[in-house]
């Protein structure tokens, strides 16, 4: 096995150390209820009537081939992304099923099958269209390579989750635990992770951009401890969604900001760029460089190192931050 496994948002180490009288079951419970996610919470209830509208949700061949029982899986994400949106926004979803003759091609991308997806069904008769694809090989935590939802728009596209070896690894973790405790918190984490992608997504649909910051729902990076939309955003989509349905809107218009997005990338000793808690490979580095860059070309960017952080590893970041076009550059060593 690797030295640690990166999974979702937490590092877990298969070296525990036990203290203060603790058994080794109690410090692996203890350590579980941290890697439990908080429940997808609403911040203000919606004060009106909910209105019910139609998804129309396309599974492709491989979607279906890797989740047999798919609509039933769909659906219980939904029930649950009801229990926030109709509290939060006013409206329910409700879906119509249809099987997706389509297999993407080796180096397709999400935007690929998206702009396949688009040309599919326009969703001139439904209030959006749902796609859903073939899951990831790799546990993944940047939203945008989970999915993408047009910005703003009516489309967007959803992979599974190959999840095995998250399951696996709770099993080596907490192996003094119950089964029933390790399977209650791997079906709580898998359930957060769905639910906040098709809501983050849904956030892009209804004109949210982005929230450099890791804490909430419209970060580009995934967070297990992510459990509302932001003011701004929840505003945004408020206002969005009632203009789309044609009601009257009781949110705030949203204040126009003179203040630029900032990003805090931390190099530990030995040069893992972390943000969020998460550590990055260059790839998810690049990505989520060019979705700041995409948001805002003015986002500034912050590089705190440790004192023994090797100095190629901090050059190596600015050259990542620099090629992705972002130009507002700090350094610090703590």
């Amino acid at each position: 096995m690797l030295a640690s496994l990166a999974l979702a948002g937490c590092i877990l180490s298969p070296v525990m150390r036990f203290g203060g009288g603790k058994t080794g079951k109690d410090a692996q419970y203890d350590q579980a209820i941290k890697l439990a996610p908080p429940a997808l919470g609403v911040d203000e209830e919606y004060e009106g009537d909910v209105r019910t509208v139609k998804l129309r949700v396309w599974a492709d061949d491989e979607f279906r081939a890797q989740n047999v029982r798919w609509q039933q899986t769909f659906g219980e994400w939904l029930d649950h992304a009801n229990e926030i949106v109709a509290s939060q926004f006013g409206v329910r979803f409700e879906a119509e099923y249809k099987s997706w003759n389509y297999r993407p091609t080796p180096g397709d991308t999400l935007e690929t099958t998206l702009a396949a997806l688009q040309a599919l069904d326009p969703g001139t008769d439904v209030f959006g269209v749902v796609g859903l694809t073939s899951s990831l090989r790799l546990v993944e935590g940047n939203f945008e390579h989970l999915g993408v939802g047009s910005l703003p728009g009516k489309h967007m596209m959803l992979r599974g989750f190959q999840d095995h070896g998250e399951r696996e690894a709770f099993d080596k973790m907490f192996k003094d635990l119950g089964e029933n405790q390790r399977d209650s918190l791997y079906r709580a984490r898998k359930r957060h992770k769905t639910v906040a992608l098709f809501l983050h997504e849904l956030g892009h649909n209804l004109g949210a951009p982005h929230r450099p910051q890791t804490d909430t729902l419209m970060a580009p990076i995934y967070s297990v401890k992510a459990s509302t939309f932001d003011e701004a955003r929840r505003e945004t989509i408020q206002l969005t969604l009632d203009r789309r349905l044609g009601r009257a809107t009781k949110a705030k218009p949203v204040p126009k900001s003179g203040e630029h997005p900032s990003l805090v990338i931390v190099l530990d000793d030995t040069g893992n760029r972390i943000v969020g808690g998460n550590i990055l490979d260059e790839a998810t580095l690049d990505g989520l460089l060019k979705l700041h860059y995409t948001d805002d070309r003015e986002t500034s960017v912050t590089i705190k190192a440790g004192q023994a952080t090797p100095t190629t590893a901090i050059a190596s970041v600015v050259d990542h931050v620099k090629a992705a076009g972002l130009q507002r550059i700090s350094i610090s060593r703590e």
